[in-house]
């Protein structure tokens, strides 16, 4: 297990001291806050400040207009990000989408979560680990998502639904506009599970010179009219090895594999026929003999890294097991910081708790696993 632990004390004001609220006491003010709500324990809101001063401080700073998301992330954005360009070794950018649910609060401006019966926010985060270590560096993005009521969205065309900018699928590659491009010379490789495998994000990923590993979810037919994952199972084994795996809903739990895998450059074609097939890397890690009781291991993966050698190969499959750290991340922030048992009143609060508490739960050190040995 790894962790990155900050000191509670100072948090503030490294991950929020270039704040911009207007008013230079504001910005002061809200390192000051972050500290405070950092070191406590307390799940009440009203709970984490002891000095009834600290809470009306608060309620006063959250009802200010500049107090947006936006503006609260940015500074831990950034610092996220220098230390991202600061790193020489490769640096990968999880990405995953978690809901935070507000259901029962009767609050604007939130959406329908879940099977629409619920209100929150889907919670998109792009979370930045050294690749060698699975320590966490910070969040590079987090972006709140509001779904549309989906009475909304009936009598749509596909073509319609495709040409929404409010579609949730556009996340993918919303996060990755927002985490933006490696300098010359750094490598950040871009990790996410099935939900990623659309056309639209392996072409923003590959016609933006990202380097990437997304789990593919579609058996697409290829242009020789073989199915992706077909063609991948009837490959021989390149490489095989044992290593940490994890399985099952959630993460799951961990053991020891023994490993195969096999890769081979396809080419993905347009789904629409209005776009030039994808060239990319496809690869099949597999568990021949799995344990009984247990499901075996089978993960078709989609990468920009040539995969013409076994090094090659483990490496990106490397790179996959270290994904379930976002989903460490994600229970930290529920679980571990209350951050949906807040006890809010007005969604404006909730904006400004959520990234100040998730970047607090960055910094003194979301548990995390390195999962891949």
């Amino acid at each position: 297990m790894m962790t990155d632990t900050f000191p509670a004390a100072g948090f503030g004001s490294i991950h929020f001291g270039n704040v911009d609220l207007g008013d230079a006491r504001v910005n002061r003010r809200l390192a000051t806050l972050a500290d405070l709500l950092v070191a406590s324990g307390a799940e009440s809101l009203p709970d984490k400040f002891a000095d009834p001063a600290d809470y009306r401080a608060f309620n006063r700073l959250v009802g200010r207009p500049e107090a947006t998301h936006e503006a609260v992330t940015a500074p831990h954005r950034a610092h996220t990000r220098n230390r991202m360009r600061a790193h020489t070794g490769a640096v990968l950018v999880l990405h995953d989408t978690t809901e935070l649910d507000y259901s029962g609060r009767a609050l604007p401006r939130m959406g329908p979560i879940g099977n629409g019966h619920g209100t929150g926010w889907e919670c998109h985060n792009s979370l930045a680990v050294d690749a060698g270590s699975g320590a966490v560096l910070g969040l590079a993005a987090q972006i709140l998502h509001r779904r549309p009521p989906t009475r909304s969205n009936r009598g749509e065309t596909k073509a319609q639904r495709r040409q929404r900018q409010d579609r949730e699928s556009r996340l993918w590659v919303t996060g990755l506009e927002a985490v933006g491009p490696a300098p010359d010379g750094r490598h950040w490789v871009h990790v996410s599970d099935r939900g990623s495998d659309t056309f639209e994000y392996l072409s923003a990923l590959v016609t933006g010179g990202h380097r990437f590993v997304v789990r593919s979810r579609h058996d697409r037919v290829r242009s020789d009219e073989a199915t992706l994952h077909a063609h991948l199972r009837a490959l021989s084994a390149v490489s095989a090895w044992s290593g940490e795996v994890r399985c099952g809903p959630h993460g799951g739990s961990t053991r020891t594999a023994d490993l195969s895998a096999a890769g081979v450059r396809v080419e993905l074609p347009d789904p629409s026929g209005s776009a030039p097939a994808l060239g990319v890397w496809a690869l099949r890690v597999w568990e021949p003999n799995p344990p009984d009781g247990v499901d075996p291991v089978e993960w078709f993966l989609l990468t920009d890294r040539a995969l013409d050698t076994a090094a090659g190969l483990r490496e990106v499959a490397g790179w996959y097991c270290q994904r379930p750290i976002i989903e460490e991340y994600h229970k930290a922030l529920k679980s571990g910081c209350g951050v949906e048992e807040l006890g809010h009143r007005t969604p404006e609060t909730y904006l400004f708790s959520a990234p100040v508490v998730a970047q607090g739960e960055v910094g003194a050190g979301c548990r995390t696993i390195a999962t891949f040995g």
